[in-house]
């Protein structure tokens, strides 16, 4: 019987007040990796094993405090929330009333605020077994937290089974109304190092939401094949700049990412109605690595065509995402 391996151990201290022991929660099936740092439920390693060396799927940073940095460090890998998208001028009409949330974006809230879930020390463990591991953070936000109303409680939970797929699940439960949209701000690079250039890119979307300079959205549906996501399909990403938010068709795949010089491939699965495609242009390291960010619609609260972001108190909001690893057999030759 196949074992997952767990481990919990401190890698530091937050700079800021009140200071707190930020830990890595790590499961290993002996062929891959996964590693989550509690600070912002970040995920920092999904790493592979070449022969005797590891290869690390996941753009990272360098330490803890690069992470706690606000100027530059582009979300990388972190859990994003409450809603994890742009709310036009930062105001949230939910049941009635307009609620401003705090501004981060120019005049527009993003990504959950100037401290949302990504910039905060989640409470978290890692089990491992037989055939599956579980790392599962928990966080409490108040009424009031970045302007939100309600009281939220959450959940982010990373599996790894034997199978090489990483399954990342969402939940929480609110007790008034509330804007409620998580993520997992992941960057990609299946070659483990460089840029995704020569990354190839195959995205199961029915359409592209048109936004204006600032990324709000018009309310238009553009058609693929006149967006850059649709000029990308079977070729290499070089040249192109990605920054656009697909409509997922219904069915799976969300997206496939592959790596042809190498084999290697992703294959991303969810339950979320969009997905955020980025290529990287502004990271660290330009193109270091390709989001693919799946979730609720941008500015959902003022579309009411869009799909609903609203929680309601007596349910509980669930996102699941997979992550599949694999390889191309014919392509990388073994």
């Amino acid at each position: 019987m196949a074992e997952v391996t767990a481990w919990n151990v401190p890698v530091g201290r937050t700079a800021a007040e009140p200071r707190r022991t930020v830990y890595e929660h790590g499961l290993d099936n002996g062929r891959l990796r996964v590693a989550v740092w509690s600070y912002g439920a970040t995920l920092v390693e999904a790493s592979v094993r070449d022969g005797e060396r590891r290869t690390n799927l996941v753009v990272r940073l360098p330490d803890l405090a690069t992470y706690e940095e606000r100027a530059g460090r582009a979300y990388v890998g972190s859990t994003m929330g409450r809603y994890a998208r742009i709310v036009a001028r930062g105001e949230a009409p939910v049941a009635g009333r307009v609620h401003q949330l705090a501004l981060n974006e120019g005049d527009h809230h993003i990504h959950g605020g100037p401290r949302g879930f990504d910039a905060v020390v989640w409470e978290g463990h890692a089990r491992g077994g037989p055939d599956s591991g579980s790392i599962v953070l928990s966080l409490y936000s108040p009424d009031g937290d970045q302007g939100y109303p309600g009281t939220l409680r959450c959940t982010a939970t990373f599996a790894l089974g034997t199978d090489d797929t990483l399954t990342v699940r969402y939940e929480a439960t609110t007790d008034r109304p509330t804007l409620c949209g998580l993520t997992l701000h992941a960057f990609w690079n299946l070659a483990g190092g460089g840029t995704v250039d020569d990354h190839v890119l195959d995205v199961g979307a029915r359409a592209v939401l048109e936004a204006d300079a600032h990324f709000v959205p018009t309310g238009r549906l553009l058609p693929v094949a006149d967006t850059p996501l649709g000029h990308v399909r079977d070729r290499p990403l070089s040249g192109v700049a990605l920054d656009h938010f697909a409509a997922l068709a219904p069915a799976s795949p969300a997206a496939v990412l592959r790596h042809p010089a190498g084999g290697r491939t992703l294959r991303l699965s969810t339950t979320e109605p969009g997905l955020a495609v980025y290529s990287g242009d502004h990271l660290p390291v330009p193109r270091a690595g390709l989001c693919l960010q799946p979730g609720a619609w941008p500015d959902a609260p003022h579309h009411p065509s869009f799909p609903s972001a609203l929680l309601y108190p007596g349910r509980t909001y669930r996102h699941v995402t997979t992550y599949t690893f694999g390889r191309e057999h014919s392509r990388a030759g073994h």
